[in-house]
């Protein structure tokens, strides 16, 4: 498993995230590549980044026959996870593998986090969407806390590190130092973004899948999801029959409570595993509303509602809205709040089940 954490302002729409997804495709790996938007949040990125990680290779294992179920990442689990990090994602990169014990390779990564991070304090806008976010003076501290957990590296064999002296950005020789002792491939010239990145791809590519035996089709197959976004036209018999399975059934909602009028104006969210069967769905309000965020039980704490509420979360920022609100039932808050969601308000009672307000601004 690949998992690609992109740099401050960048996206998985990135050209190094894009050419390593066609290569994992073509490599029949597809199913093995994970490259998540990471919220502004450094905690809440790297908690994201952790989720994914061990949701991956739970459902690797499970599709392997080993029958893991929702433990953390060690081991020989974590041989089978590089963390591949550009800028700001390699700062994570190698905070998540001397928290796991996996591989990671850094390009031009970001060394003194809340250092250079410091200077950006303030509205930004994404490279490739143009999509307006905040940078707040608590993030740096986040990112100094983060620090103080890797004072050295433990094991520098796993680490591969990329520096281009032409770095416009960062230091190269403080990459250079921190990675002393790893594997290093320094760039003579070369720029921040890596322009060319497809030249070092194959080398990246070979310490990354050392020892990675690519799935089989039918479990490349099973590891696949994919998730839609429309209408209630176009989505509502699935994501009406999940919601009846978990809210009606499961939690003893009533129906004319469950059900609304507004579902025919939302932008609805729906995840497929590979067999085309739907297993989570959420909605997407006119006002910025987050709701009715389900997950069928066999499918629990494997990273699907992840899914649907990034595809929410990023189909609120694509049409201009600035922050996006969901009423989280108290056990859920702790998962909003990985995705950089912050609570208000007192707790207050929704169909019997008690909520909180949650609020994540852009």
């Amino acid at each position: 498993m690949i998992l690609y954490l992109h740099g401050f302002r960048s996206s998985p729409d990135s050209l190094k995230a894009r050419l390593m997804a066609q290569a994992m495709t073509e490599r029949g790996l597809a199913a093995a590549w994970h490259c998540p938007q990471l919220p502004a949040s450094p905690a809440a990125a790297l908690q994201l980044a952790l989720d994914l990680a061990e949701a991956g290779l739970n459902a690797e294992a499970a599709f392997r026959g080993e029958h893991r179920g929702a433990v953390p990442v060690r081991g020989e689990a974590a041989a089978r996870l590089t963390v591949i990090g550009s800028s700001l994602g390699g700062f994570y990169a190698t905070w998540l593998a001397e928290r796991l014990g996996c591989r990671a390779v850094l390009l031009n990564p970001v060394v003194h986090a809340a250092r250079d991070l410091a200077t950006q304090v303030g509205s930004h806008r994404t490279f490739h969407g143009d999509e307006p976010f905040e940078f707040l003076p608590g993030h740096v501290d986040e990112l100094a806390r983060a620090e103080a957990d890797i004072p050295v590296l433990t094991r520098p064999e796993r680490y591969f590190l990329l520096a281009a002296t032409g770095d416009e950005v960062l230091d190269w020789r403080e990459m250079r130092d921190r990675f002393a002792g790893c594997r290093q491939r320094i760039i003579e010239g070369g720029d921040h973004g890596l322009s060319e990145f497809a030249e070092w791809l194959p080398e990246v590519l070979a310490f990354a899948l050392a020892d990675v035996e690519p799935l089989s089709p039918m479990e490349s197959g099973a590891a696949q999801r994919r998730t839609l976004t429309g209408s209630w036209a176009a989505l509502g018999a699935d994501a009406g029959r999940i919601r009846f399975e978990v809210f009606v059934q499961e939690q003893q909602v009533p129906p004319q409570e469950e059900l609304d009028d507004r579902d025919a104006q939302c932008l609805h969210a729906v995840v497929y595993d590979a067999d085309g069967q739907a297993i989570g769905t959420g909605r997407l309000l006119p006002d910025g509303h987050i709701g009715r965020m389900a997950v069928r039980r066999p499918w629990r704490g494997q990273g699907v509602g992840s899914l649907l509420l990034t595809a929410l979360v990023d189909a609120a920022r694509r049409r201009g809205d600035t922050e996006v609100v969901l009423d989280a039932q108290l056990h859920a808050r702790p998962f909003y709040a990985r995705h950089g969601f912050v609570e208000e308000g007192g707790t207050f009672m929704d169909a019997g089940i008690a909520h909180r307000v949650m609020r994540r601004r852009f």
